[in-house]
C-alpha cells in the first residue's frame, strides 16, 4: 500500500482519506474515555474538573455515550457532576430516545432518566419520539416503561391512519375506473375503516367517500331484478355482499330497493344448521364459512327484514363449530358479538383469539406464515368491538405495536396473497403488485384497530 498526497490505494481502490473517512480522534480526553464505555478514566478527569458539558462530538456532549452505552454507572456520576440530561444531539433526539435505542431492551437508564425528567414525549427534527425508538425492537420492556412513564402514542396513531386512508381513498376511486366495479377489499373493507376512523376524528375526504357509495350502488342497481329472479346470479353472496351491505352501513346509507334485493338474496343462502356457505378459493377474505356466516347476520342485522330467527340459528352455529385459522377465530368473535351472545361465550371466543398472538404483537392468519397487519387489525377489531379487550389493555396496546413498527412510509402495509388468481389483476395504484388487493385489506382493518385506540370524538348536532 502506498499513500501518496491524502490518497490511499487500497486493492487497486483509491480512496480519498479526508472525504470518505470521518476523524475520529476523539476532541477531549473526556469524550474519548466516555466514546469508549472507559467509566474509570471518564470518572477519574470528572474528579479533576473535566466539564461534563463540554464540546461536543459530532453532534454529542458527551452525556449521550453513557446513555447509548446503558452504562449507569456513568451516567449518574456524570449527572452528580452536573451533566445537563435534557441535552439534544445535532438531529434533535434526547438523551431519553437514545436509551431507548438499544438492542437488549433494557429499562435502568431509561428509568433514570424519566426520573431525572427527561421528556417522554420530546421528538426530534423527524417527529420522532423515544417510543417510535423503542417500538423499532419490538414489544420491550422499554416500550412499557415509556407507556407507563406517559408516553403518548396518539400523534403516531392518528399520523399513521390517515396516511393510510389517504392511500385507500386515491386507490379506491382508481379500482373502479380500471375495473368497472367495486370490490371487498378495495371499497367495503376501507368504507368500515373510513367509518371507524370518522368517528375519532381522523381526516377523511368526504367528497371522495361519497363518490365511493355512488360506484357501489351504480354497480348494484342495474343487476338489482336478476339477482332477485337468481341466487346464483353474483359470486358468494354470503360475503361479497354482505361485505358490500356492511360497507354501505357504515356510509349511513339508507334502506332502499337496493338493500332490500341485496338481504333477499342473502337469505337465500343460509342452510338449515343456520350456517351460510362459501366457495373456498380465496383465503383469507373468501374461504370461511365463519366469515360468510358472521357478515350475513350482520347484513340482515342492518338491512333485513324481520332478521331476529335467521340471526338466531347463525349465532348457535357460531357457538358450537370449531374455528381453524385467525379468519374464522376473528370472525366467530364479531358474529358472535353482533348477534349478542352470551357473555360466556364471548369471553371463550376472545381468549381462543388471544391464545394466538404471538410475541411480536401481532397475529397470523394460518399457523405456518408470517405474522401481518390483516389478522392482527382483524384480530383487534374483533377484540374491541366484542368488548373483551380495552385499548388500554396490553394485549391490544402490544397488536398496536406491532402495525405501527411494520407500516410501510407510503402508509400501506404489505400482506402476501396466498390466494388462487381467480380474477385477472388491475393495477389499481395500490403498493405491492400482485400483492395489492389483500394488502388494501389488511391496510383497512389496520386503520380500523388503530383508530379504535383512539376515543371517540363527540360531534355537535348536526355537524358531519
Amino acid at each position: 500500500m502506498k499513500i501518496f498526497r491524502n490518497m490511499v490505494l487500497v486493492c487497486g481502490l483509491t480512496w480519498s482519506v479526508n472525504a470518505q473517512i470521518p476523524d475520529f480522534t476523539p476532541s477531549t480526553p473526556l469524550i474519548g474515555a466516555v466514546m469508549y464505555n472507559d467509566t474509570a478514566t471518564a470518572k477519574r478527569l470528572l474528579a479533576e474538573g473535566a466539564n461534563p458539558n463540554e464540546k461536543d462530538f459530532f453532534g454529542f456532549k458527551p452525556i449521550f455515550f453513557p446513555t447509548m452505552q446503558q452504562n449507569l454507572e456513568l451516567l449518574r456520576i456524570m449527572v452528580a457532576k452536573g451533566a445537563d440530561v435534557n441535552v439534544r444531539d445535532a438531529s434533535g433526539a434526547t438523551t431519553l430516545m437514545w436509551a431507548a435505542f438499544n438492542e437488549a431492551g433494557e429499562t435502568p437508564v431509561v428509568d433514570e432518566l424519566l426520573k431525572l425528567g427527561v421528556d417522554p414525549n420530546a421528538s426530534n427534527k423527524a417527529g420522532e419520539t423515544a417510543l417510535v425508538w423503542a417500538r423499532r425492537r419490538g414489544s420491550t420492556a422499554v416500550v412499557a416503561a415509556l407507556k407507563k412513564a406517559g408516553a403518548s402514542e396518539t400523534a403516531s396513531i392518528r399520523e399513521s391512519a390517515e396516511k393510510a386512508i389517504s392511500l385507500l381513498q386515491t386507490s379506491g376511486a382508481q379500482f373502479v375506473k380500471v375495473s368497472g366495479c367495486t370490490s371487498c377489499h378495495n371499497q367495503s373493507l376501507p368504507q368500515m375503516a373510513f367509518a371507524s376512523s370518522r368517528a375519532r376524528g381522523l381526516a377523511i375526504d368526504e367528497e371522495a367517500a361519497r363518490k365511493q357509495v355512488l360506484s357501489v350502488i351504480a354497480m348494484v342497481r342495474p343487476m338489482r331484478e336478476e339477482i332477485l329472479r337468481s341466487k346464483e346470479r353474483l359470486p358468494d353472496p354470503g360475503i361479497s355482499v354482505s361485505y358490500i351491505l356492511l360497507g354501505l352501513a357504515a356510509e349511513n346509507y339508507q334502506r332502499d330497493a337496493n338493500t332490500d334485493a341485496m338481504t333477499q338474496l342473502i337469505t337465500q343462502w343460509q342452510l338449515e344448521d343456520g350456517s351460510f356457505p362459501t366457495i373456498a378459493m380465496r383465503p383469507p377474505m373468501e374461504a370461511s364459512k365463519f366469515t360468510a356466516t358472521a357478515l350475513s347476520l350482520r347484513a340482515l342485522q342492518l338491512y333485513g327484514t324481520d332478521p331476529a330467527e335467521r340471526i338466531a340459528r347463525a349465532r348457535t352455529w357460531l357457538r358450537l363449530a370449531t374455528p381453524k385459522t385467525n379468519e374464522d377465530r376473528a370472525m366467530r368473535l364479531l358474529g358472535l358479538a353482533w348477534s349478542n351472545a352470551s357473555t360466556r361465550n364471548l369471553h371463550e371466543a376472545a381468549q381462543d383469539l388471544i391464545a394466538k398472538q404471538r410475541p411480536d404483537g401481532g397475529w397470523a392468519q394460518v399457523d405456518t406464515i408470517e405474522t401481518d397487519s390483516y389478522a392482527t387489525g382483524q384480530a383487534l377489531v374483533a377484540l374491541s368491538l366484542s368488548g373483551q379487550v380495552e385499548a388500554s389493555s396490553e394485549v391490544y396496546q402490544r397488536g398496536v405495536d406491532f402495525l405501527l413498527r411494520t407500516q410501510y412510509a407510503d402508509g400501506s402495509w404489505l400482506v402476501r396473497s396466498r390466494t388462487f388468481p381467480l380474477q385477472p389483476y388491475k393495477e389499481s395504484g395500490f403498493p405491492h403488485g400482485k400483492d395489492q388487493w389483500i394488502s388494501a385489506s389488511g391496510t383497512s382493518w389496520a386503520v380500523m384497530a388503530l383508530s379504535m385506540a383512539l376515543p371517540v370524538v363527540e360531534h355537535e348536532a348536526g355537524s358531519n
